[in-house]
């Protein structure tokens, strides 16, 4: 069976190359690494049987990603006929007997149970651990096949074991790796994008990512350059301070268009660790988050607390709660709120903060005294040698975390993915 292929020109070669264990796609945002990435295994599933592992740090984040990327381009080349799914579990056969298996880190017992795999995708591999890398190229082992892990990420930072070790521990230069663009190892095929390589994304979006360089300067070098990133002290520079009279005719203006726009989210504490109820709204077309307001206090019991937040009962506006103390949350919902446990899982920390770094903008109402103070001294720790680690912090950041709650069902896809046109030929 012949297939017209139409991809970006950056990537005709990656397509074509199957001499090596490992695919290290790093770059910006935007750039095509994962649609390519999936467009190589589809062929592949056509051309021969294969048995292939689709793998995420946190399983419910893969079917609007992998899974939905793979269907769409099953879809898109006009291949339904050759291809089945199933919703529960995740699953993709062809009739060739090739088939898709979907599979995230948070149940690690599951993926002892894999085997016969030939072809393994780590995608966003930066949120899995080194050890989860090594436990997926021990389950690499069908016999009388030629195996492939796939790894694709943005460059988070140096700091991250993807960087230690097929940058530094390799001997590949950085530099070298964004003016080569392709590099080739004895067994590691190294490739780098940006947004630019991509034919199919629309001008407005590349200029989104652009404006990072006024706003943000390293998510600038993350997302556009696909560079990688540094961990610095502090882990938030987008953030201001405005009068609440401002911020809340800002939110009022903002709630005419109906609770999308507004996210509330609660951390729990008692004695040491405080309650943290923060208030959020977002401007989705200026991309900036507004605090307007907070709730922060401790030694309450829940009823107490309830008391507390008794002033914003509202019937049909969400909260999403800390999922350690799940008791209290149905509590709180049998007192009349409408309250969700959030869905923590490995790499949810840092997928949280970047949320938050994405926006061009935080900016904090003056009376939200608790969530400006976290949000400003919130900083990285450091190692002993000296290096800041990107998921230590030297305090503890209670609005910090009710943040991250709130936001954990607002889908900030526009940075992230880009608009991935169905290719026309290049």
């Amino acid at each position: 069976m012949e297939i017209s292929i139409q991809a970006n020109e950056h990537f005709i070669d990656y397509l074509n190359n199957w001499d090596k264990r490992f695919y290290y796609i790093v770059g910006g945002y935007g750039s095509s690494k994962s649609y390519h990435t999936a467009l190589k295994l589809i062929l592949k599933a056509i051309q021969e049987k294969r048995r292939i592992l689709v793998v995420r740090s946190v399983y419910r984040t893969i079917k609007e990603s992998c899974f939905s990327l793979l269907k769409g381009i099953i879809s898109n080349y006009n291949l339904n006929g050759f291809f089945s799914y199933t919703l529960n579990p995740l699953h993709i056969r062809c009739r060739n007997g090739s088939e898709f298996i979907f599979m995230g880190l948070d149940d690690s017992e599951k993926l002892k149970s894999i085997d016969n795999v030939d072809m393994i995708w780590i995608e966003e591999c930066s949120e899995i651990s080194y050890n989860a890398f090594n436990e997926l190229n021990g389950r690499l082992r069908a016999l009388g096949k030629d195996l492939h892990i796939f790894l694709t990420n943005n460059p988070v930072s140096v700091n991250n074991w993807t960087y230690e070790r097929f940058i530094k521990k390799t001997n590949i230069s950085e530099d070298d790796l964004y003016d080569k663009r392709i590099i080739l190892t004895d067994d590691t095929y190294y490739h780098h994008s940006v947004v630019t390589d991509n034919a199919f994304v629309n001008d407005e979006y590349i200029q989104q990512l652009k404006n990072f360089e006024t706003y943000d300067p390293e998510r600038y070098r993350i997302a556009f350059q696909g560079k990688f990133g540094i961990v610095g002290k502090r882990v938030f520079k987008n953030v201001l301070k405005a009068k609440d009279t401002e911020v809340q005719a800002t939110v009022k203006e903002l709630s005419k268009y109906g609770l999308g726009n507004l996210y509330d989210g609660l951390d729990y504490g008692f004695s040491v660790s405080y309650n943290a109820l923060v208030r959020m709204a977002i401007d989705r077309e200026n991309n900036v988050l507004y605090v307007y307001d907070e709730l922060y206090n401790k030694n309450l019991i829940t009823s107490e607390l309830i008391a507390s937040m008794s002033y914003i009962k509202q019937k049909h506006r969400e909260i999403i709660a800390d999922s350690a103390r799940p008791e209290t949350t149905e509590e709180i919902r049998r007192a009349g709120f409408k309250i969700i446990n959030a869905k923590k899982g490995p790499g949810s920390v840092l997928d949280g903060l970047q949320k938050l770094k994405s926006f061009y903008k935080i900016i904090v109402s003056d009376k939200c005294i608790n969530t400006y103070s976290e949000l400003t001294e919130l900083c990285h720790e450091k190692d002993k040698n000296g290096n800041y680690l990107e998921d230590k912090f030297t305090i503890d950041p209670h609005t910090v975390d009710a943040m991250r709650y709130g936001l954990e069902k607002y889908k900030q896809t526009t940075f992230k993915n880009g608009e991935i046109r169905k290719p026309i030929g290049v």
